[in-house]
């Protein structure tokens, strides 16, 4: 085993996920441990998405282990399939040229644009403690 430090941890390692195998194990290339690709087995889901991400991983039994994924400075979208979530800690904006949704954790939501619609085959509801008309 090589001894090195990654993150400031001695014995962790950086590694590139290149690989999902048909067992779920993942595929790792560790620079310090040359040049080859190696299975690791891992503490955390390793969904496909993560190709090309950076991993830390450490050695159990000569086999690399997979101690988390290095989160990404950008925000990242979760989607099963059925429901998307998005996720932003004080603020989020979804902007297409002048058109834009604001909320914030305080629970404000704020839209706006030159022009807003609202259409509803059924009942098209506002409700609040006030309404305000212009």
């Amino acid at each position: 085993m090589h001894d090195g430090t990654f993150l400031g941890l001695p014995g962790v390692h950086r590694a590139e996920v290149v690989g999902i195998g048909p067992d779920g194990r993942t595929q790792v290339r560790v620079a310090a441990l040359g040049e080859g690709l190696h299975w690791a087995l891992s503490l955390v889901p390793v969904p496909a998405a993560a190709l090309g991400r950076v991993a830390a991983v450490t050695m159990m039994d000569d086999q690399p282990l997979i101690l988390g994924l290095v989160q990404p400075l950008r925000a990242e979208v979760e989607a099963d399939g059925e429901k998307l979530v998005i996720e932003a800690g004080r603020e989020m904006v979804l902007r297409c040229g002048k058109a834009s949704i604001t909320m914030t954790a305080d629970g404000r939501v704020t839209i706006r644009g030159t022009q807003v619609l609202s259409r509803s085959e059924g009942p098209n509801r506002v409700q609040g403690a006030s309404v305000q008309l212009n």
